[in-house]
């Protein structure tokens, strides 16, 4: 929670700078509901929206060059206790239950849905009365687990075919039918930080909420995305573990340090790959990196295990060089590092 207030007063602060903002209040079941905080949870939920967006295109357009295929829905949920003031939660994001819709990716199976859905079964399943496995879950916070529950059971749900979601929209109950689309495995999120960073896991690709504030257009914001997303396809953190790399202070020397930036290399020459064919300028990799080396210089992503901003320039040109050379097939370009990893 304090991050959390730490990101709202940084949101804030950019707003009042450039114009003042009229302070206001209400009242949510008897608590006082601040302008303010109202107006920083929207900007936290509209970069939620758009890396939700961003990704979904990236592994849904890659998805015939994935090693693997898993269903995906398309929509993002969140949880209202996951937030520490659920009554000002409940005011700025229109919560009528618990299970709500927070994003909705274009083009995808949640065509149907809308932000502000209210979830409330799942195939005849009162998501109240969905079991969270406590053990299971127990890398989990507290406050997340029941979405983590929730989401489990939707991807064994879409796993099995067509799926029905009991919701209410403006009071009025609806069923929704949709059948997953097959995309590249990976799940995106935005991470409440002061810092300017971005990391993958093998599962999720995370992106702190400064970093994507910084960005100055979707094709920026998906560029990190495809980045990280490389990362995981190419299931890099799995490689560095089968060679004992040191990811501490001292995997900045030696052998770790030469190993991780090898992956970073194969990350930045996947990533316009993936953009391409998501309907991503390429291009837009070479802006960022650009604006932001001649801004921050040694910043971000900057240590040994990392090209400098101008040789990361470079290596995009001529991947992008390469990548234009070949033919399309049915629009799409074929990544070979995927290829590689392909059986």
């Amino acid at each position: 929670m304090e991050v959390m207030m730490r990101f709202l007063f940084l949101v804030l602060t950019l707003i009042t700078a450039v114009q003042p903002f009229p302070a206001w209040a209400a009242e949510q079941n008897g608590q006082e509901i601040d302008s303010q905080t109202v107006l920083a949870l929207k900007t936290l939920q509209r970069l939620d929206q758009r890396l939700h967006a961003a990704g979904y295109k990236l592994v849904s357009a890659n998805a015939e060059f994935c090693e693997r295929t898993v269903p995906n829905l398309g929509f993002l949920l969140h949880d209202l206790n996951q937030y520490g003031d659920t009554a000002t939660a409940r005011f700025a994001h229109d919560f009528s239950s618990a299970i709500a819709v927070n994003a909705v990716a274009p083009d995808s199976p949640a065509a149907g849905l809308e932000v502000g859905d209210s979830l409330i079964a799942i195939n005849g399943l009162l998501v109240e009365g969905i079991a969270i496995d406590e053990e299971k879950l127990a890398e989990e916070q507290a406050e997340y687990r029941r979405i983590a529950a929730i989401n489990v059971m939707l991807r064994k749900a879409a796993a099995k075919g067509s799926i029905q979601l009991s919701i209410l929209r403006g009071g009025l109950h609806q069923d929704i039918e949709m059948t997953a689309a097959q995309t590249c495995p990976s799940q995106f999120q935005i991470r409440v930080s002061e810092d300017r960073d971005a990391s993958a896991d093998g599962k999720m690709v995370s992106i702190s909420s400064t970093l994507a504030e910084y960005v100055l257009s979707d094709d920026e914001l998906a560029a990190i995305a495809a980045h990280e997303l490389a990362h995981n396809l190419l299931r890099h953190r799995d490689r560095l573990n089968a060679q004992d790399v040191n990811r501490g202070f001292f995997g900045q020397f030696g052998k770790s340090a030469n190993r991780i930036k090898a992956t970073e290399i194969e990350a930045d020459r996947l990533s316009v790959w993936l953009m391409a064919n998501a309907g991503y300028d390429p291009q837009a990799a070479i802006r960022f990196w650009t604006r932001y080396g001649k801004e921050h210089g040694k910043g971000i992503f900057s240590a040994s295990t990392h090209y400098r901003w101008k040789k990361r320039v470079k290596l995009f040109e001529e991947e992008i060089a390469v990548m234009a050379k070949l033919p399309k097939i049915g629009g799409k370009y074929a990544p070979p590092l995927l290829a590689q990893t392909r059986p």
